[in-house]
């Protein structure tokens, strides 16, 4: 995989010009690698790495091509289940990636990953209870995996849970307090719990961390509103505009917190 790392060691170069770099490093690869098919078709490791190479760039057929040939030549190995994966994904075929996940699971029935991976399809084709399932496993497998934990939380939430949801956020926080999204979730539900006062510290930390998270900031925006602070809460949904210029939700909070300003002046 060196010509994929390439990235990661390149010098101080313009977008375009790493954009063209690694585009050009990623040919390469390519070019070498089906050498190295050539001279042995039976290698699964080099099918696997023209596979991810593939994806890189894009060709997702070629990818899956590759992919589907490593799993013939070393079936009983999940690597290219998780790369056919992968790519059913791109291709927004989740029914496929889920049966690949499968696959890679009978496969790799310990590796706490791949029950992670597949709780986030679970999640995806809205099977909430097998998501669940899924992402106890992760963690029964790996009680230190952090993400597992968020995204049970979230999952938890989303049905209601939300006691338990704060416990599985905060699980993940444990594991890595820098976890921004385990931040908003937990924010989410504490403001399902009129708990804002706990939900803005998350939140105000989330947005310290992610930047970019305009849900964030929208949703601070209405809790410093509801508290009569609205200097603060204009701020907050300004930046939420400023992100997503496109979303009417953010743009009719930030006018309906300016016209409750106005009236408390």
């Amino acid at each position: 995989m060196g010509a994929l790392m390439l990235m990661a060691q390149a010098g101080p170069l313009s977008a375009a010009e790493n954009t063209k770099t690694n585009s050009e490093d990623i040919d390469r690869a390519i070019v070498r690698y089906k050498a190295g098919i050539g001279a042995n078709p039976n290698n699964p490791e080099t099918r696997l790495r023209l596979g991810e190479a593939y994806l890189v760039k894009g060709n997702l057929d070629s990818a899956l091509e590759q992919f589907q040939a490593a799993a013939k030549i070393s079936p009983n190995k999940s690597d290219a289940y998780l790369g056919l994966a992968r790519v059913y994904t791109r291709k927004h075929d989740d029914k496929q990636a889920l049966k690949a996940l499968k696959d890679a699971v009978l496969r790799d029935p310990n590796n706490s990953d791949i029950h992670y991976k597949l709780g986030q399809m679970y999640m995806r084709l809205k099977e909430d209870d097998n998501s669940i399932k899924a992402y106890r496993k992760s963690i029964k497998l790996n009680p230190k995996f952090g993400p597992a934990h968020r995204e049970l939380g979230m999952v938890l939430g989303l049905q209601g849970k939300l006691e338990d949801q704060i416990f599985e956020e905060k699980k993940a926080l444990e594991i890595d307090p820098g976890d921004a999204e385990a931040l908003y979730y937990l924010a989410s539900a504490y403001v399902h719990t009129e708990k804002r006062d706990q939900a803005a510290q998350c939140l105000e930390k989330c947005i310290g961390i992610d930047r970019k998270n305009a849900e964030a900031f929208w949703l601070l925006a209405g809790i410093k509103a509801s508290q009569d602070k609205f200097e603060e809460a204009v701020s907050f949904a300004q930046k939420a505009v400023d992100i997503q210029p496109d979303s009417e939700k953010f743009k009719k909070t930030l006018q309906k917190i300016k016209a409750a300003a106005d009236k408390n002046k």
